[in-house]
This record gives C-alpha cells, sequence and structure tokens, in this order.
C-alpha cells in the first residue's frame, strides 16, 4: 500500500535516556528485534528486572500471521488471494474499523486498496519506477477502494477479486498499541514502544523525564545513517508517527514523483510537503494520519489535523527558496534544533 519513510531517530533517543539490557538491573531495560519488516525497540521500567522480549516476540508473530502481506499463511494474504473462508481475527477487525474511519475522514486519501497503484507506478518490491500511462492508471482505478469492501459475518467481501487490501499505512502504529495495551493489562506505567519508527510513550524515563523523541530533517535521499535531526519532541501518554516523500522517489523528464499516491486519481501529489509528524492518543491514528496528509499536502492536511480533537502536526515543506521551512498546529510542542 503507501510505502511510508520514517523520520524517528528514536533508538538514539532510547539509548539516551539511561536504559539498560541487563535484565538483572531491576530497573530500566531496553529490549530490541525484528518484525514486519523492520526494527522495534522497547524500553520500560522492571519491577523486578524481567526480560519481556520472549512474550513481545510472541505477540508480534500473532500479529504478522494476522496481517502480514509477506507471510503466505497470514490471514490477509489468504484474503488476498480470495480465499471465503477465513474468518478474521480481531486484529484484522480492528485495523479494517480503523482503515474505514480514516477512509471516511480523509475523502479516500487513505485507502489500504491502492497498492495496485504502488506497483503501477514501480514503488513496490520490484522498484521498476516510471510514469504510466492515463489507460494504465485507469484501469487499475476499476479495483482501487475500500468502499468496495465489507467485513460481514466476520468475512471480508470484495466487490471485485482483484482488491487487495495492504495495511502498511497504519498497522505499524496498531501494532505499538496492542504492545502498550499489553504492557498497561499488566501494570507497567513507564515505558516507550517503537516500532519502524512508530511511538508510544508512557510515563518517564529513567532520568524521571518524559520520553524525547527526535523527528528528521528531510534531507532527500538521506539514510539511517546520515540523518539529521530537525527537532526533539518530549512525549508521555501520546503516540508521535511521521511519513515523507524525501526517500522514496524518481525523476523523470526533469519531474519528480514521490511514492504518495492519492488513490483518487492515481497519481502522487504534487505539493510542497516533505514531512509531517503527527501526536495522537494513539498511534493507529497517528499512523495513518501521517500517511493521509502527505497524500493531501501542506494545506488540507494541515486542516485535517487541525479540526481533529487531541491530534497535532509538525509540518515540514520546501520554501520557495530552496530551503526547509516548519509549519505547526497550535499544540504541538516542540524543541527546534
Amino acid at each position: 500500500m503507501f510505502q511510508k519513510i520514517k523520520m524517528l531517530c528514536v533508538f538514539a533517543v532510547l539509548c539516551a535516556t539511561g536504559c539498560t539490557n541487563n535484565p538483572n538491573s531491576g530497573k530500566y531495560i531496553m529490549v530490541q528485534g525484528f518484525a514486519q519488516g523492520t526494527t522495534w525497540h522497547i524500553t520500560y521500567k522492571s519491577f523486578n528486572g524481567e526480560d519481556l522480549k520472549p512474550q513481545i516476540d510472541s505477540i508480534l508473530t500473532a500479529f504478522d500471521n494476522s496481517m502480514s502481506a509477506y507471510n503466505k499463511e497470514s490471514q490477509l494474504t489468504k484474503i488476498n488471494n480470495n480465499d471465503t473462508t477465513i474468518v478474521v481475527d480481531r486484529f484484522f477487525k480492528e485495523i479494517f474499523e480503523n482503515s474505514l474511519h480514516l477512509y471516511n475522514i480523509s475523502g479516500k486519501a487513505f485507502d489500504p486498496t491502492v497498492s495496485p497503484l504502488v506497483s503501477l507506478w514501480g514503488f513496490g518490491k520490484q522498484k521498476d519506477m516510471r510514469r504510466p500511462t492515463q489507460n494504465e492508471i485507469d484501469s487499475v482505478l476499476e479495483f482501487v477502494g475500500l468502499d468496495k469492501v465489507k467485513i460481514q459475518d466476520g468475512r471480508v467481501v470484495k466487490s471485485d477479486p482483484r482488491i487487495t487490501l495492504i495495511f502498511n499505512a497504519n498497522a505499524q502504529g496498531y501494532s505499538v498499541d496492542v504492545l502498550a495495551r499489553w504492557f498497561d493489562s499488566l501494570g507497567y506505567s513507564d515505558y516507550i514502544v517503537e516500532i519502524g519508527g512508530e511511538v508510544f510513550a508512557k510515563g518517564v524515563n529513567s532520568a524521571g523525564q518524559l520520553w524525547r523523541v527526535g523527528i528528521d530533517s528531510p534531507v532527500d535521499g538521506s539514510t539511517e545513517a546520515d540523518r539529521v535531526i530537525q527537532a526533539v519532541v518530549s512525549l508521555s501518554g501520546k503516540s508521535l508517527c511521521t511519513s515523507g516523500n524525501y526517500r522514496n522517489f524518481f525523476v523523470e523528464n526533469g519531474e519528480k514523483y514521490s511514492h504518495e499516491l492519492d488513490p483518487v486519481t492515481g497519481y502522487p501529489k504534487r505539493d510542497s510537503l516533505l514531512s509531517v509528524a503527527v501526536i495522537a492518543p494513539d498511534a493507529v491514528n497517528a499512523d495513518g494520519l501521517a500517511t493521509t496528509v502527505m497524500v493531501l499536502g501542506l494545506e488540507k492536511g494541515f486542516r485535517l489535523l487541525d479540526s481533529l480533537p487531541d491530534t497535532e502536526g509538525y509540518f515540514i515543506y520546501a520554501a520557495r527558496n530552496g530551503s526547509f521551512a516548519t509549519v505547526k498546529t497550535s499544540g504541538f510542542v516542540a524543541e527546534e534544533l
């Protein structure tokens, strides 16, 4: 679906908080691993030095078995292959309902059926990037649109068998929420969960301060190794998720085309917006909204976030002189670097 570009330098921030990977410390413990095709890092204040990594891995495996597009045995893969016997689990049902909510409030800008367009433009796994013809785009748009899909009696019903669902734009955020709720159920009050750059933090770090999370500067073609931090946010009881278009794009005949595709028109959004960071009460909405804003563009995206309760945005866009400029909603507090 949407191929998001992450901008949070979370791991560096985590290690700066005085965490330890010593399971016998009885204090703050940091565990990490690999899931959903990306890395994850979690720091928590332990009760007795307990190592929670095995349980976390188990939860993420169950999540992967539900909605991974790369797992051939996942529910999502079988549904995309038109297996009508699948009764969806709680994970699938909740991510579908959240996707439908975002689809409706965004004017269809958020759409988990858009992956055929992503592949058509060459932003998929094959990375054969090119501008398709209008006829090619029109033919794909026939089976794009979440309003063509519903869950009925626990099963996914599609109006066209060519429709596929990919939840890349909000699934990582949702998995962050799943783990955060699990920590809450066990009584943990101080922790930070990060999966693929999406973050939820609660309580304080080992220094007794709010968790600090960095937002990258959107430098074209930058990598994990040469990223530059633009601003830092202090976070607790909320999620911070980001999206950007500065690492996945191509230039053809002097025109730059980003991977953020408008599911309504079938074309990339032509806009000055380079990246956005969204703060919301949960990660599934912050994650989905970050991608949605990149599709809508600076003005429409700002208006959407500004209209939503308990939701804030930090926008980085290209100024006319070629430099970076920023704008944020009234409640977004960040330390500019």
